[in-house]
Formats: C-alpha cells, sequence, structure tokens
C-alpha cells in the first residue's frame, strides 16, 4: 500500500514546549497553536469516524472485561486501534479507489472513542461489581444484585463523571504547563507515521488480523476438542509429584492456551519475571509448608465422599481457623482464594500507596494549579481558544448532573448515605486531578493507589458497610480512569492539530458504546459460580478482601493469614522505596548528562545514562501481588512470553519493533473475543 498523503500540515510538535504561568504568555502561545497547529479544514469528527471508532471500541471493550477477568491486566487500545481503524480505511479504498481516505484527525477521532470503550472495564466491571457478586456470595453483604439497566446506568455515571472532569484539567496541564503524556505523544507518532508511511502500517495491521484469527480458531478448537485435540488439557501439569500430590493439584504446568503468552510479551520482562518469582514462593514452597502445618487440611477420599462427614470435616477445620480442601485437585484454587489472597493484595496495596506517597510534589503541583485553570478556562473574552475548546458551562452541568446522579445511585442501590456519597464524587473530583498529573507526567495512571486509598477513606466515614466501601472507591477509580484517558488522547489531538471539543464528543461516543457491549458481556461472562475459580478474576479480590478486612477485621482471617499480611505489606513498602531509591539516583545521572551536554568537549554521540543496573533486580509489586492470587501456569505462561518477546528483542530489534506488540495484541483481541463466544455457546446455545 503506497503512503497516503492526507493533506495534514500539522507542525509535528507543539509550540515552545515549556511550562508556563503567566496568562497573557500562554494565551500568546495558545493562538501560535491556533494559527500553526491547528488543522481547523481537515475531516475531524465526521460519521465514519465516529462509527469506527464505537464499532472498534465496543469490539475492544468485550476483549478486555475477558482479560481483565481473567487474569487482572487491561491493555490500552488506542495505539490498536489507530492501526486497525487505518488498515480497515486503507482496504476499503482498494475496493471503492474514489473514497476519500481517512485524515490523520480522522483517524484520531476513531481512536478515542475506540479507547474510551475500551476503557469502560475500569469502572467497576473487573473490580468492585464482581467483589460485590463474592461478598454476597459468602454472605458478607446482602445488597441485592444490579440489573442490566441499572449497571448499565452506573457504568454511565461513573465514566462520564470522569470524562466532565478531564474539562477543565486539559486547559492547565496540556496548554499551560506541556505535561508530556507519554502515551499520547507515542500514539500522535504512530498516526502520523501511518499516514506517510502506510505500506509499513499495513503489514502490522496484517499480522495483527492474522494473529487475531489464528489465536481465535486455536480457542474454538482447544474448547470444542475435535477429534485428536480432545487429549489436549488446557493446562498440561508438569511431571513428578509435591507432597504426595500430582504438580496439577498445585497448578505447576504449561498453558495451552495463547493468551497469557502474549500478555507477557507486552507486559514485560520484569513484571513477568516478578509473576514467576510470586507463583514459585507461593505455590512451590509456601502452599506445602502450610499444608505441612496443617493450615489447608485435604479431606481424605472416603471423607470428601459423604456430605455429611465431609461438612463435619470442614467445620472442624474452619473453627480452629484452617482451610479444608474437598479434593487435591482444588489445592491450587483454594490456596489463592483463601490464604495467598491476603499477603498478594497485601504487597500491592502497601506499595501503591507508599510509591503515591512518594509522589507528593505531584499531588501539591496538582492542587496548585486548581485555582489557576479555573481562572484561565474563565476568561471567556480574552480565551483565543474559546472556539474549540470544551465551554466551562459544560463542565458546571455536567459536574452537576452526575455528581446528582452517582450520589443518588450509591444512596439508592448500595445504602451509601448521602453525605458519604457526595463526599465520594468531591474525592472523585480532588483524585482525579492527581491521577491525570501523574498520567501527565509519568504516563502511568495509578488507578488501584486511587481505590485503595478511597477504601481505607471510606472504611473509616462508612465503617462495617462492605458494599458501600466497595462503590464509593469505583466512582474515584473510574472517574479518574476515564479523566486520565481523556487527557492522553486529547494530547494526541493537540499534537496533531485536533479539536478538543470534538474529542470530548468522541469520548461520550465511546462511553455509550462501551456501556451497550460491556454489561451483557459482564452478565454473560462473570457468573457468580465462575468468580474466583475458571476467572480469577484478581482485581476483584483484592477488593473484595480489603472491604472484608475493613468490616470484619482480622478475627476471621485463616491462621497466619494476619502474618502473610504483615510479610506482604513490609515486601510491597521495601520495593516501593527502592523503586523511588533508583529513580532518584537515575534522575541525578541525567541531570548531570544533561549538564554536560553543553560542555565544548562533549561527544555529541553521547546517549544519556541506563536506569542503575541494581534497579533490574528490584521486582514488580503488581508481579508478585498478581502472581499470589493466580494460577502458577497463569504466572508462568505470561513469563515465558516475555522472555521470548525479549529475546526477540535482543536478537531482531527491528523485527521485535514493527511486530511483537501488534502480534501480542492481535492474540489478546483474538482470544479475548473467542473466549466470549465460547461461554455463549457453551452456556446459552449449549452447542459446546
Amino acid at each position: 500500500m503506497a503512503s497516503e498523503d492526507t493533506g495534514s500540515t500539522a507542525a509535528p510538535f507543539p509550540i515552545d514546549p515549556v511550562p508556563l504561568r503567566d496568562p497573557e504568555a500562554i494565551a500568546a502561545r495558545d493562538r501560535l497553536w491556533l494559527e500553526q497547529v491547528y488543522q481547523k479544514d481537515e475531516p475531524q469528527l465526521t460519521f465514519r469516524a465516529a462509527i469506527t471508532g464505537m464499532t472498534l471500541g465496543a469490539i475492544l471493550s468485550a476483549s478486555n472485561l475477558y482479560i481483565g477477568l481473567k487474569i487482572g491486566w487491561s491493555f490500552g487500545m488506542g495505539i490498536t486501534s489507530a492501526v486497525v481503524g487505518f488498515a480497515i480505511f486503507a482496504a476499503l479504498r482498494g475496493v471503492f479507489p474514489g473514497m476519500r481516505p481517512l485524515s490523520m484527525l480522522e483517524n484520531n477521532t476513531s481512536q478515542t472513542a475506540a479507547s474510551a470503550a475500551a476503557y469502560m472495564s475500569s469502572a467497576g466491571l473487573v473490580s468492585s461489581i464482581p467483589a460485590m457478586a463474592m461478598l454476597r456470595k459468602d454472605g458478607t453483604i446482602s445488597i441485592p444484585d444490579l440489573d442490566g439497566y441499572r449497571l448499565a446506568a452506573w457504568m454511565l455515571g461513573v465514566s462520564v463523571l470522569g470524562v466532565v472532569v478531564a474539562v477543565p484539567l486539559k486547559r492547565n496541564m496540556i496548554n499551560a504547563e506541556q505535561l508530556r503524556f507519554p502515551g499520547g505523544v507515542v500514539c500522535a507518532e504512530t498516526i502520523r507515521t501511518m499516514h506517510s508511511a502506510g505500506r509499513a502500517s499495513m503489514a502490522k495491521a496484517r499480522s495483527l488480523f492474522a494473529a487475531a484469527i489464528g489465536a481465535a480458531a486455536l480457542k474454538l478448537a482447544l474448547e470444542s476438542k475435535p477429534g485428536f485435540l480432545r487429549r489436549i488439557p488446557e493446562v498440561i501439569p508438569f511431571p513428578g509429584s509435591l507432597r504426595g500430590h500430582g504438580m496439577g493439584a498445585w497448578s505447576l504446568g504449561a498453558n495451552t492456551s495463547l493468551l497469557l503468552y502474549a500478555a507477557g510479551a507486552i507486559v514485560g520482562v520484569k513484571v513477568a519475571t516478578s509473576l514467576l518469582i510470586g507463583a514459585v514462593l507461593d505455590y512451590a514452597i509456601v502452599a506445602p509448608w502450610l499444608v505441612d502445618h496443617g493450615v489447608l487440611r485435604v479431606a481424605p477420599p472416603e471423607i470428601a465422599a459423604d456430605p455429611a462427614r465431609w461438612l463435619s470435616f470442614a467445620k472442624a477445620a474452619e473453627a480452629v481457623h484452617a482451610i479444608p480442601v474437598k479434593v487435591p485437585d482444588a489445592l491450587h484454587a483454594t490456596l489463592r482464594s483463601k490464604w495467598s489472597v491476603w499477603p498478594g493484595t497485601a504487597i500491592m496495596v502497601s506499595s501503591s500507596i507508599v510509591a503515591f506517597a512518594f509522589r507528593w510534589r505531584t499531588v501539591a503541583r496538582a492542587f496548585s494549579g486548581l485555582s489557576g485553570m479555573f481562572r484561565r478556562g474563565a476568561a471567556r473574552n480574552e480565551d483565543p481558544l474559546a472556539s474549540v475548546e470544551v465551554p466551562q458551562s459544560w463542565f458546571a452541568l455536567g459536574l452537576a448532573a452526575c455528581a446528582v446522579a452517582c450520589v443518588y445511585m450509591q444512596w439508592a442501590w448500595f445504602a451509601v448515605p448521602i453525605l458519604e456519597g457526595t463526599v465520594s464524587v468531591a474525592a472523585a473530583f480532588l483524585l482525579s486531578v492527581v491521577a491525570a498529573r501523574a498520567t501527565g507526567e509519568t504516563g502511568v495512571t495509578p488507578i488501584g493507589a486511587m481505590g485503595k486509598i478511597t477504601q481505607l477513606l471510606f472504611g473509616v466515614l462508612v465503617p462495617g458497610n462492605a458494599a458501600a466501601n466497595l462503590m464509593t472507591a469505583t466512582v474515584t477509580a473510574g472517574a479518574a480512569s476515564h479523566s486520565a484517558d481523556l487527557l492522553m488522547e486529547v494530547k494526541t489531538g493537540y499534537l496533531l492539530g485536533g479539536s478538543p471539543r470534538k474529542q470530548f464528543w468522541a469520548q461520550m461516543l465511546g462511553v455509550l458504546a462501551g456501556a451497550a457491549v460491556c454489561v451483557p458481556v459482564y452478565f454473560l461472562v462473570a457468573k457468580p459460580e465462575k468468580l474466583g475459580n475458571e476467572l480469577a478474576a484478581p482485581a476483584a479480590v483484592a477488593w473484595a478482601s480489603v472491604a472484608k478486612l475493613l468490616k470484619d477485621g482480622a478475627k476471621n482471617l485463616p491462621t497466619l493469614a494476619l502474618a502473610g499480611i504483615v510479610v506482604g505489606a513490609s515486601i510491597g513498602v521495601l520495593i516501593a522505596v527502592l523503586e523511588e531509591i533508583g529513580a532518584r539516583q537515575h534522575a541525578r545521572e541525567v541531570a548531570r548528562f544533561q549538564a554536560d551536554a553543553r560542555l565544548p568537549d562533549r561527544d555529541p554521540d553521547a546517549k544519556p545514562p541506563p536506569k542503575p543496573a541494581w534497579t533490574t533486580f528490584v521486582p514488580s509489586a503488581t508481579g508478585l501481588g498478581i502472581a499470589l492470587v493466580i494460577d502458577f501456569n497463569d504466572s508462568f505462561a505470561m513469563f515465558l512470553g516475555a522472555l521470548a518477546a525479549w529475546s526477540l528483542l535482543k536478537k531482531r530489534k527491528e523485527l521485535a519493533d514493527r511486530y511483537t506488540v501488534s502480534v501480542a495484541s492481535g492474540v489478546i483481541a483474538g482470544e479475548g473475543l473467542m473466549g466470549i463466544v465460547v461461554i455463549f455457546l457453551r452456556d446459552v446455545v449449549k452447542v459446546l
């Protein structure tokens, strides 16, 4: 496919990318952007771009939901949807040569809508909503389940709140302070490159489609098990035994599914190595030790086969805070859902909060800019961008409507007192400011920390109310996720010369598409009996564990679980401290490098210093924590995938840069969607 000229003349980067504080200087730079970068005549929010983005987003949102329930990760779909959208229109032009080429801003509109839809699961569908189902199942809460209409209304309320909150943040963080938003920069460069070098982009798109089709076909074949495939299990256990039980009882084996290998290729070798370390420690060392010390008690076959004797056995074990296991094959599932969840959650929570605390300067800068952003936004008469920016009146009306809706839904459906519900909306606004700044400065949105901070806050404000604890935290985490996502996409548009007002509407369209698809897919996939079992739902398990601990205290924890929490929390804190020390050391070295660059005898080819070598050996807290709430075979598969991607990068860097992400994204999307189809065929149509 030859490159296509779409007529764009936008400058590659914004003018004078340095922070400004003076309103007159900001207005002058805004006028320069309007004159030299803004593409007022280029198509942007067209019908075809909106429909393409909403359709892609709906598909990717379903895939992200399935993956989030399976392994606890959600993947950004902005670049993937930009590549796919470009490929679709390039193929259509091959059939209809007279069709107008897709412009860069149309592509950006499409990926904005798709990204907004793909992030819908962050409004609670992989965390608080399934956590509610888990707590309802074990009797911790008695709040009725939401029907489809109410769940969709909840998702829309939380997500639109996040979109609205981003409105006043944009002028301050992107126009004035020129925060980098690394993902937005990468997406802008990707779109610009695609529209100037179509052939390479089509190769990536073809590899993505081929990987998706291949992974989907393999998933369907393994699930339907025709012919010789009947002999291939989902997990091939390692040979041998451990403490008298086969390796499969401890989940020590290899997956036959491609999904987790592809996920490992994207999350990277450090996180994946941490997953493997955590899995080995938990399933090969700690689990047998717990069996030896009577914490996990496996019922003999004759007791497991007799319901009355099993009930007596289970009650006797629970009376001394041991954990009964009915059959040896359930050892791994019992371990991660009943015991390992406590140290695993402690690692993730403590690390997130301590890392967040180290960003106190980011928090201070976020709040110090609040008054300035409203003052600049209100100066309509002097605003050179008044015709393209989202009006502040939209923010005021949207915030009021979303606040009322969120407070009402919390009160009516989750028994959250009105005052506490109001506090949750205020906290959502304030912490969204912090999350957006963190995303702008580092590219990482601290959603986990946002949710856990709110859970702890409302554990004090509404003690003993697990449902309130979960849903108030969802308002914060969901709103923060969508605020940061919109600003990331608006940064892309800012670099390409797009209208932020039109991107706002694209985000709204994406939210609608995501809610329309995610809610019915959730009800199809997330059956209560599957959560924590077939679907490990690690994020939901962690949220439920924190809510339950805040409600009941430590009195009902299994034996040694409190010790596990203390050890896990200590590990999380240590990791966060070591990462901060490494980051500060690297920042000092980079500052010295930049200062030396001004010396006359400096080597012009010198490269910036890498991160300190010792930081390579600091594990990922997220990887360690999640390893304790998913099976060993899942962590092992992600490690192998990351190792393969790393090896390819070392041997064939150009090939790896071109195809690793596109192929892995295709596998994830293809198998994720086929996983939903399989559940539909098996549970609804009943043909598998």
